[in-house]
């Protein structure tokens, strides 16, 4: 009976600690990437540190697949900057009009072609004093043809 008491304590304790190390993975304000699928973008916390996730958002899972991430900082427009730099580094370009991280409310647009074929890469920004929302989204399009 002890034998079996110790067997199963031991189960359940690994039972758990996998839910643990499951849960710790799938923290929205640890995520080193924003994936899909064969497309991996840097996170923002990637590259400025862990911050508050207030809201993660799904669209459209067939067609024009969407990921919403909204952040709460005290550092904003710090964040932002060495976040759109980083992704003018990688390749980003940056859409419209451009963009001015101090003045608040704002936004800012990036596209990047796809690894799959005919397809692109749009990342949006809404800022505001204390948080902001990334929304990556895969499209049907090439970059510079009309």
């Amino acid at each position: 009976m002890k034998k079996y008491v110790c067997r199963l304590a031991l189960v359940l304790m690994a039972v758990l600690l996998s839910c643990l190390l499951s849960a710790c993975t799938n923290d929205p304000s640890k995520l080193e990437t924003y994936d899909f699928g064969g497309d991996k973008v840097s996170s923002i916390t990637s590259v400025v540190g862990e911050r508050t996730v207030t809201d993660v958002a799904s669209e459209g899972k067939n067609e024009f697949p969407s990921k919403q991430y909204t952040y709460q900082s005290s550092s904003v427009s710090d964040d932002l900057l060495q976040y759109t730099q980083f992704l003018q580094e990688q390749g980003w370009t940056a859409a419209g009009n451009g963009y001015n991280l101090k003045e608040l409310p704002g936004s800012a647009q990036f596209v990047k072609e796809s690894v799959d074929e005919g397809q692109i890469l749009t990342l949006y920004i809404a800022y505001e004093n204390n948080q902001y929302a990334i929304k990556v989204t895969k499209l049907e399009a090439v970059i510079g043809q009309s």
